[in-house]
Parts: C-alpha cells; sequence; structure tokens
C-alpha cells in the first residue's frame, strides 16, 4: 500500500470511527474560523470518543457561532443518537410520552401528540421505566419555558409548525436524562438548547445557533455524498488530498 493509498485509508476511518479523532481534526473540519479554545476542543473530542458519537455522521454537532451576546459552543447530541444510546442503556424498558393541554378549563394529559383544535397547549410529559428500578421516572416540562422563539418571540422552525412533537419529544428527552444519569446526563440535543459548555463574549452579531445548526446538517450531509462517490471511483494511484478535507476546509464554514 503506498503512502497516499494509506493517507486516504486514514481519512475514510474518521468518518465511520469517533476512536480516531484528534484535536487536528476538530479544528480542520469544524472549525475553520478558529473559534474553538484548546479546552472546547478537548470536551468535542472527550464526548464524541466517550460516548462513540460520530460527527461525521450527524451524530452530534460541533458548533462554535457568533451572535449578538458574543461567540457559543456547543456540543448537540442529534435526538436519533441520543435515542439509539438510551435503549442500549442497561435497564431501560420502554418510555410512555405525551403533551399537557388545558381543556374546558381542566388542566389533561393525552398520550402522543394529537390534540383538539380546541385544546390550548400548555406542556409535555415523559414517563421511563427501568427493570432495575421499583419506581418509573416521570418529567413534566412547561412549553413557555422550552419553545424556541425568534427576537420578536414567535414560535420558530419546528416549533411553530409541530409545537406539540416538540414538546412531547423534549419531555422525553429530560426524562431520559434523568433515568439515566450517567449515560445520558451530559448529551444535550437540539431539541433542548444543547448550550451545554462555555460563552466567549464578543459582540458581532451574526447568526443564531438554530440556523448554524441547519446549515451544518446539510453541509455534512452533502459531504458525505461526496465521500460516498469519491470512495466508489477511489483508483490506487490517486496522488490528490483526500476530498474529504478538500470538501470541508472550502464549504464548512461558520
Amino acid at each position: 500500500m503506498t503512502n497516499n493509498q494509506l493517507a486516504t485509508q486514514i481519512k475514510r476511518d474518521i468518518t465511520t470511527d469517533p476512536s480516531l479523532l484528534t484535536g487536528a481534526d476538530i479544528k480542520k473540519y469544524f472549525d475553520p474560523q478558529n473559534l474553538l479554545t484548546e479546552k472546547q476542543v478537548g470536551q468535542a473530542l472527550a464526548l464524541c470518543k466517550g460516548r462513540n458519537l460520530n460527527p461525521f455522521a450527524n451524530e452530534v454537532y460541533i458548533v462554535a457561532y457568533q451572535n449578538n451576546s458574543g461567540t457559543e459552543f456547543s456540543l448537540i447530541v442529534s435526538k436519533e443518537a441520543f435515542m439509539k444510546r438510551a435503549e442500549r442503556c442497561e435497564g431501560y424498558d420502554g418510555f410512555e410520552a405525551g403533551i399537557t393541554v388545558m381543556r374546558n378549563g381542566e388542566m389533561i394529559e393525552i398520550e402522543g401528540s394529537l390534540k383538539l383544535p380546541e385544546d390550548i397547549l400548555i406542556g409535555g410529559w415523559a414517563v421511563v421505566y427501568r427493570k432495575d428500578r421499583s419506581h418509573r421516572y416521570k418529567v413534566t416540562v412547561d412549553f413557555n419555558e422550552y419553545v424556541k422563539t425568534d427576537r420578536n418571540g414567535n414560535p420558530r422552525s419546528t416549533w411553530k409548525s409541530m409545537p406539540a412533537t416538540m414538546i412531547r419529544k423534549t419531555a422525553l428527552v429530560q426524562t431520559l436524562r434523568e433515568a439515566f444519569p450517567d449515560e445520558l446526563g451530559n448529551m444535550y440535543t437540539d431539541i433542548d438548547g444543547g448550550d451545554t459548555f462555555d460563552t466567549i463574549k464578543d459582540v458581532t452579531p451574526q447568526e443564531s445557533r438554530e440556523d448554524v445548526v441547519a446549515r451544518k446538517m446539510a453541509q455534512i450531509e452533502q459531504f458525505n455524498k461526496e465521500q460516498e462517490a469519491n470512495h466508489a471511483d477511489l483508483e490506487p494511484a490517486q496522488t490528490e488530498e483526500p476530498i474529504q478535507g478538500e470538501l470541508l476546509d472550502g464549504e464548512l464554514e461558520y
């Protein structure tokens, strides 16, 4: 195997095996504007390696962005990766989840996210069961406390189009985290904010966190498609740099 083939193999492996990630990889592929501190890079590595989360497979998003209050750093675990991890937890025995509405002056819990047109959505709830516990874990959440809003105070994105679904998911994530604190305690999703680490003060207004996450999701998806095509056409004598580095250096910009 030539040196170039070996380099290509290494590049291919970091997209499937988080244990091969290094601090240099985090900086190169996810911090093109050099916003992350050494400590934050270490936190990103610890989460990816410790929880076996693959940032190239949309399992975790390493996000550094600037807004009106400063430069923010978040490690955001995807809802799908969070649920897969929860289902693998020892003792996990299922869940129930739904929404809480006000109907004719009475507060009612509904399983699922289907409500009547006249119902007023006020929150969500979830129950998680563990085989090794004698009691269940139940959490209720307030809609107004978790809804994501724009600068005018209006619900944004999916919180506007699917409010019942979002608050139900929020309650479920919170309950799973309480039921399995060792396994899920430091994993935060885009549903419940994801703002779990440092804030570096700055004054440059830029994109919001939700805008950055949405854009990065699209960029990584496009990268994965390009990577698959590149691997399919890969020739033993290839001398160019792997397309992964070319794509991410040029296009994954905050």
